[in-house]
């Protein structure tokens, strides 16, 4: 049971947290059916949290047939065709560390137990084939619908072909993917972006940089590319090529911070070699917050002092940026109301009424923190 995690700092309810953990390790086989589930002053010790916290999870877990209690001895996993399923939405990400992760399902959930839906929920670790499997075992658990954060790929195979074909409805969460046809609910990258590079320029920054790992491709980075590009030409400035750092895996958050602190990674080399040139950009707009923190280690390494030496925007606004130094201008996006807009589309879908446009746009606001300042201010 040390298996569970539980963030207390996460929006969710504990109990909420511990029934989706549970679902989760019961889906990925780690929890085998009629094996004992420790006891509740074991886990509650384990977890800091209350027996009351526990009992309330493990009481909407028998309801849906995923625990069975024997009189005397305890409580056991149950088979799996015990599973009361009915009314079951299908919820998966790539990972499921940041306060973003959180919001974003704590916005579909609430949307969905409102209208008497459950989610089942797990994280794809960024692998199609791990997406492919946990979505088939989800059909076969009764799932009537799919919210998903696509795992980055170019040519793996993926499951949602066989959704399709049994008419079960999905929702991508923020990216499309290119050649599926599925609505897709996501912020508005390109407004992001554009308010991003038309901030830096009414500081006085011409010379402007795009940082991003080389994955351009992926929709979500190549609208901000674009925004990038449209808004430095549209102010009659020189557009840079974008810089490209790192490799063509997704940066997780877990080890953006982790290099942050430590002062390692393949980013952080190479984002040096940059700043020891001296026709370097007096300012970045960075793919995303995570970048940015890279960006700022390798900035104090060399020696350039933000926002004096350099000017920068991330885009996110994870939780850590607003308490590292200086706390972080960026692109504000609304997860919470991202996941819910989702899972209203999801029912919508399911009760025969598609989107007007498969392509559903959310607003993002700018945030101006000491990351940023006017060209030459000393």
């Amino acid at each position: 049971m040390d298996r569970f995690e539980i963030n207390k700092e996460s929006p969710i309810p504990l109990h909420e947290q511990l029934l989706n953990e549970l679902r989760r390790l019961i889906l990925t086989g780690e929890l085998k059916p009629n094996t004992p589930v420790v006891s509740e002053p074991r886990l509650a010790s384990t977890l800091n949290v209350s027996r009351t916290t526990i009992r309330q999870a493990w009481q909407v877990a028998e309801q849906e047939g995923l625990l069975y209690r024997v009189h005397g001895k305890g409580t056991y996993i149950a088979e799996p065709g015990q599973v009361r399923t009915g009314r079951l939405i299908g919820f998966l990400i790539p990972n499921f560390r940041s306060t973003f992760d959180s919001q974003l399902l704590s916005g579909a959930e609430g949307f969905l137990r409102e209208r008497g839906y459950r989610v089942l929920f797990a994280h794809t670790d960024r692998n199609v084939p791990e997406e492919n499997r946990l979505m088939s075992e989800m059909v076969q658990e009764g799932v009537i619908g799919f919210l998903l954060w696509p795992a980055m790929s170019t040519d793996s195979p993926r499951f949602l072909e066989e959704l399709r074909t049994r008419n079960i409805p999905v929702v991508f969460l923020d990216r499309p993917v290119p050649g599926l046809d599925y609505p897709c609910v996501a912020a508005n990258h390109y407004q992001g972006g554009v308010s991003a590079v038309k901030h830096l320029i009414g500081l006085g920054h011409k010379d402007i940089g795009f940082v991003a790992r080389p994955h351009m491709a992926l929709w979500s980075i190549s609208e901000r590319w674009r925004a990038y590009e449209d808004t430095m030409r549209a102010a009659g400035l020189p557009v840079r090529p974008p810089m490209l750092v790192g490799d063509t895996s997704e940066l997780g958050t877990r080890h953006a911070q982790q290099y942050y602190t430590e002062i390692r990674g393949q980013e952080i080399s190479q984002l040096q070699a940059i700043f020891r040139q001296p026709d370097r950009p007096t300012a970045i707009f960075a793919m995303n917050d995570l970048m940015a923190l890279q960006i700022i280690r390798a900035a104090n390494l060399v020696g350039l002092k933000l926002p004096n030496d350099l000017s920068l925007v991330g885009f996110d606004d994870l939780e850590i940026v607003s308490h590292i130094e200086p706390p972080l201008t960026t692109v504000v996006q609304e997860p919470f109301r991202i996941g819910a807009e989702a899972a209203r589309c999801l029912l919508d879908m399911n009760g025969g009424r598609q989107p007007p446009d498969n392509l559903i746009l959310l607003p993002t606001r700018l945030i101006v923190r000491n990351s940023t300042s006017q060209l030459g201010t000393p």
